[in-house]
């Protein structure tokens, strides 16, 4: 069954293909499949994460690369779970949203497109060698491109699209070495043959081979430097679209640090970790600071999607460290905690970006200074949106809390490790990483106080009106699974601890679940006796979470959620025992001698987050400016405009002086491109000859 919805998943996504450029009604019929191909990989995924054997196959090629190879393992399984749940909510948006965003549907062709995307996703996750994997890589960077280019709707979307193509390429060229040096050993390009033979590699090669891997695989990824494409690309896709392009394209360069690092190169120094660690921290803290100032809704999400993608990279890091110092159990839970993260990050984020592409139809922009008193006109929507603002910001007891302060706790473990220099890095990035948990409550705050509550600050946002239904479904969905993922984490734990003895060696579940529901309780017998057996037929040990047993320092995330209800319960009770011995009395309130609130009188989004400005703007390096519109008479009005900028991270650096020298090559090597067709031979008979001499060598 699990290899029959396997293969039905691409067999849809292409049957949509094919129907949205063949067919009378094929943007529907499209659409459709896409849902349906979603589900059908959401419940191969499952299956197999869940211990089914993976559907495998191998087509034999005749070249010297070897067959091409697919073989569904348990962590490849994962991501295709994570796709088709992602790809079917877009799709299931899509069929209420592309003819209210635009007043007509979709170009056929864009539709087309985003089908054979997810045809190479699947194949992507799936393959189980290096040639396959590295095709696959390359559609997904082509087809993720024409994705954002074929509908240039907005100026900036051709060029968002080429910087994504352009540094995904500067990736690729990683990626291609990874593969290149694990190679060495010529025992062949399957995965199972490079895994065998990693470790005898020398010590230089398997160091060049991690760097490598977390420079290629982090362009996709949106880590530092090489994180300026994403909030263009994401800014310029199309709600549906930019949701795939969060949770899952980028999600990509996430799978293939984790197939190499902990799959394929095996154990590793400790450096590895804390390399990883450490830039993981890094770009998470950046990329929530420049989502505080942003006042693009659209782009806004794309560096908190940054954000998350660090802080999962820093928890791989972490559990890299522990391998590597020998505490195999917390790098279990570290690595078990980081999918979990990455699953409540894809499932939030594409709900918030489908709320986005909401607002922008409904308002008819995504500027938050122009937002303002949505939850009134758009209530389901804003109540959905707002689902996935608490997750994301990892507000309890939705699902990033979870994920978000189980890493934290196993990083409060570090005393586990001898090194000294490995304890103060991973005190050092925790704090930075509880920093940027802080912010990220901050921002997203900032986000549905200025965009949802208040008055309207522009007509768009007052004539604004509630999405259709299928795509209030389709963020339905995501938003109920968010919530489950939240409230139930021994369940999601459990299905993630089947991937754990494959990467890490050991199971962790029952270390990690207190087994108060079976017949093995341990040190648990007493509760067990106290009723924890009549919970006996659920299909895990218990419903509390403790992220590091035996080591914990904090407490449990659950008993933290538990103590939140208990506190607002009581403090709900408390009020409405104290209001009910009150006087109720109506009448005007002293608004300070204003006659009327306006628009213009309440908290704006540059306004909101100034503070944050100031004091990081030795990082942000951002300009303000006053200029005069109308000079103030003697007894008369004047008016001024307050303008802001501050640039991309690393633009000024890296971005600019990079796109110089980039021009200056082109042009200086013009020379080259006489379009003489005997001087382009020369070039061809001098190619061969520099090839035939290092065969030679």
């Amino acid at each position: 069954m699990i290899g029959v919805l396997f293969w039905l998943a691409p067999i849809l996504y292409l049957a949509g293909a094919v129907a949205a450029v063949g067919l009378p009604r094929g943007r529907l019929v499209s659409l459709l499949s896409t849902i349906l191909g979603g589900c059908a990989a959401f419940g191969a995924g499952v299956g197999v994460v869940l211990g089914e054997p993976g559907p495998a196959a191998t087509v034999g090629t005749g070249l010297l690369v070897g067959p091409l190879t697919i073989a569904l393992d348990p962590l490849g399984a994962f991501f295709l779970a994570v796709l088709g749940l992602v790809s079917a909510a877009a799709g299931l948006y899509a069929v209420g949203g592309l003819a209210w965003h635009s007043g007509q549907w979709a170009p056929r062709f864009h539709l087309a497109v985003l089908d054979l995307l997810l045809v190479s996703l699947v194949v992507l996750v799936s393959a189980s060698d290096a040639v396959l994997f590295l095709i696959a890589w390359e559609t997904v960077a082509v087809l993720g491109y024409l994705a954002v280019n074929l509908d240039d709707r907005e100026p900036g979307t051709a060029a968002a699209g080429y910087r994504m193509l352009a540094l995904g390429e500067i990736g690729t060229v990683g990626v291609i070495g990874v593969f290149l040096f694990l190679g060495q050993a010529g025992n062949g390009l399957g995965f199972a043959a490079l895994r065998s033979s990693a470790a005898d590699l020398p010590p230089l090669v398997r160091d060049t081979v991690f760097v490598l891997a977390l420079f290629g695989f982090g362009a996709k990824a949106g880590l530092l430097p090489l994180h300026l494409w994403v909030p263009g690309a994401n800014a310029a896709a199309r709600p549906h679209v930019a949701a795939v392009l969060s949770a899952v394209v980028e999600g990509m360069g996430l799978y293939g640090i984790i197939r190499v690092t902990v799959d394929l190169l095996g154990m590793g120094p400790v450096w590895w970790g804390l390399l990883a660690l450490g830039l993981g921290a890094v770009t998470a803290f950046v990329g929530i600071l420049h989502a505080l100032v942003e006042r693009d809704l659209k782009r806004l999400l794309a560096y908190s999607t940054i954000e998350n993608d660090g802080l999962v990279v820093a928890a791989v890091g972490m559990a890299l460290t522990y391998r590597a110092a020998g505490v195999t159990v917390l790098a279990a839970i570290a690595g078990l905690f980081a999918l979990y993260h990455l699953l409540n990050h894809a499932v939030a984020k594409a709900l918030l970006f489908l709320g986005a592409g909401a607002v922008d139809a409904a308002a008819g922009t995504r500027d938050l200074e122009r937002l303002g008193g949505l939850v009134r006109r758009m209530p389901g929507s804003a109540a959905l949106f707002l689902v996935g603002a608490l997750a994301i910001a990892a507000v309890a007891p939705f699902a990033g809390y979870i994920s978000e302060w189980s890493i934290l706790e196993t990083m409060l473990q570090s005393f586990a490790l001898s090194s000294v220099l490995a304890r103060l890095v991973v005190a050092f990035t925790g704090a930075l990483l509880a920093l940027t948990a802080a912010v990220a409550v901050t921002a997203f705050v900032r986000v549905y106080a200025v965009g949802f509550l208040a008055q309207p600050r522009s007509t768009g946002a007052a004539r604004s009106r509630e999405a259709p239904g299928a795509a209030r479904a389709s963020m339905g969905l995501l938003a109920v699974v968010s919530m489950g993922l939240g409230i139930l984490p021994a369940f999601v734990v459990t299905a993630l601890d089947h991937i754990s003895p494959r990467l890490w060696g050991t199971s962790v579940v029952a270390r990690v679940v207190p087994p108060l529901f079976t017949d093995q309780p341990g040190e648990y017998a007493p509760l067990v006796a106290l009723g924890g057996g009549v919970f006996r037929g659920l299909p895990v040990n218990g419903l509390v979470i403790i992220p590091a047993p035996g080591l914990t320092t904090i407490t449990s995330p659950t008993y933290l959620v538990l103590g939140e209800i208990l506190l607002l319960g009581a403090a709900l009770g408390a009020v409405r025992l104290i209001s009910g011995r009150r006087v109720e009395r109506r009448g005007p309130v002293w608004a300070g001698g204003i006659p009327q609130f306006t628009a213009r009188m309440q908290y704006g989004a540059v306004a909101y987050s100034n503070p944050a400005r100031l004091i990081f703007n030795g990082l942000y390096r951002s300009r303000a400016a006053l200029v005069p519109i109308a000079a103030a008479a003697r007894h008369g009005t004047g008016a001024i405009a307050y303008t802001q900028e501050v640039p991309p991270p690393l633009e000024r650096v890296l971005d600019r002086p990079a796109g110089w020298i980039a021009r200056e090559i082109a042009r200086r090597s013009w020379v080259f491109q006489s379009g003489s067709v005997n001087q382009y031979v020369l070039y061809i008979f001098a190619m061969v000859l520099v090839i035939l001499v290092l065969r030679a060598i």
